[in-house]
């Protein structure tokens, strides 16, 4: 079955619409040359406006006769158009059912797709089950037709052979930080983005332990020197060699000093009173 257009003929169609173009071209150029150069005053205004009323005349029954020829040359092609419409209109619609169940068919066999990858990826994700789920690795394009079993099967086994070797790369690294470092891996999949982490947080606790020490530093700097005890002298080697003698005295002092003060006298056994 096919569409044959009886009439017009192949050689009938019109292939040249012909009119006396070159005539008018002619006449135009010269009657136009007039026009070249021209410049219109105050006293010929009106004139420039008859002239123009003239040109734009000349100029719309030249549109127009465009338009009409162009409506007549349309007129057979949009009765022919509307016809074709119509035609195609009554194959659309057995195209639509067909259509409809040719996605429902798809669309089943995309889902028994779906349910096989998964019972594959639950028969072997193991232990990984909570780290690394479907979706995380799922790939669209594997519901396509042209994309075998087979080549879904080896793709699921290789990111789980890849992730359980980038774990345990990080837990052989022995670092304090294996924990941060995992959940930044598993939250990626890429250990180059893991191990920048583990980097980072080390790099961090060496800044954290500088500025401590400096703190540190900082504090020992303003308190005061210590002050060492003399040597201790046994009391009985006192009092034989020197009598003891009892002084009264008043000391001006800050509390620091007192403080010094009265370690130095316990420091030298020296034996100290309230004044009555």
């Amino acid at each position: 079955m096919e569409l044959i257009i009886y009439s017009p003929q192949e050689n009938q169609f019109v292939k040249e619409i012909n009119f006396n173009f070159e005539d008018i071209k002619n006449e135009l150029n010269l009657r136009l040359t007039k026009y070249e150069g021209l410049v219109y005053d105050n006293n010929s205004i009106g004139e420039a406006k008859t002239d123009r009323a003239t040109l734009n005349k000349f100029k719309a029954a030249l549109e127009d006769k465009r338009k009409e020829v162009k409506k007549q040359c349309l007129a057979p092609y949009e009765d022919f158009e509307k016809k074709v419409k119509e035609l195609v209109a009554l194959v659309d619609k057995p195209i639509s059912a067909i259509d409809g169940q040719v996605k429902a068919f798809e669309q089943q066999k995309k889902g028994e797709k779906h349910n096989r990858i998964k019972e594959y990826y639950t028969e072997h994700i193991g232990e990984l089950k909570q780290l690394l789920p479907l979706e995380r690795i799922y790939d669209e394009r594997w519901l396509n037709a042209t994309y075998k079993d087979k080549d879904i099967y080896d793709s699921i086994d290789g990111d789980i052979a890849k992730v359980k070797a980038d774990l345990k790369t990080i837990s052989d690294l022995q670092t304090e930080y294996e924990l941060q470092v995992k959940d930044v891996y598993l939250k990626t999949l890429d250990l180059s983005a893991a191990l920048n982490e583990k980097t980072r947080l080390e790099q961090q606790k060496a800044k954290l332990q500088e500025y401590q020490q400096h703190q540190q530093a900082e504090v020992k700097q303003q308190e005061p020197a210590e002050v060492r005890p003399e040597p201790k002298q046994d009391v009985q080697e006192v009092s034989e060699q020197e009598p003891v003698m009892a002084i009264d005295f008043r000391v001006w002092a800050t509390r620091r000093q007192l403080s010094d003060l009265k370690q130095y006298l316990k420091s030298n056994n020296i034996k100290i009173g309230r004044v009555e």
